[in-house]
């Protein structure tokens, strides 16, 4: 499961996001292509970096406690919902400031995740990490159909 987080992680990133700003920086100069890079790639990937880190610590959590019988807590469902969640924010202020558009699905898997924090408290660790991980496909999956045009204009 923390495997399967994992490429949720790295497909809502590597998919289609860093095409695109690629594209986008090829197609600026100067004082604006400095800017949508220090933008995006600086400050907008603050919250992305965190967001993994703080995935990862909720993913220890739930290996750490996965066999203990006990609910996975404040601590670990905070890092591991909060974190997957400060990700996609970071990612939806990366696609804001390449493209000037939020992503609709992004934006709904981050409110998910934050509203499924009390609940994650509750489940069973690995219970909790599941829900995370269909959070994030059902995203990426979304993302991927609905996106499909766009991606087969920026690869081709």
């Amino acid at each position: 499961m923390g495997v399967a987080a994992a490429t949720g992680l790295w497909w809502l990133y590597f998919d289609l996001a860093t095409l695109i700003g690629e594209h986008q920086l090829d197609r600026t100069h100067g004082q604006t292509r400095l800017g949508l890079a220090v933008h995006a790639y600086g400050y907008a990937h603050f919250p992305i970096t965190a967001g993994v880190v703080l995935t990862a610590l909720g993913v220890e959590g739930v290996v750490a406690h996965a066999d203990d019988g006990k609910a996975l807590g404040g601590f670990c469902a905070w890092a591991l919902c909060g974190g997957a969640a400060l990700y996609l924010g970071g990612l939806l202020l990366f696609g804001r400031i390449m493209l000037n558009a939020w992503g609709g699905f992004r934006l709904t898997g981050l409110c998910l995740l934050l509203a499924g924090i009390p609940a994650a408290t509750a489940l069973p660790p690995v219970a909790a990490l599941a829900c995370v991980v269909v959070i994030l496909a059902a995203v990426a999956a979304a993302e991927t159909r609905w996106y499909a045009e766009l991606r087969r204009m920026v690869r081709g």
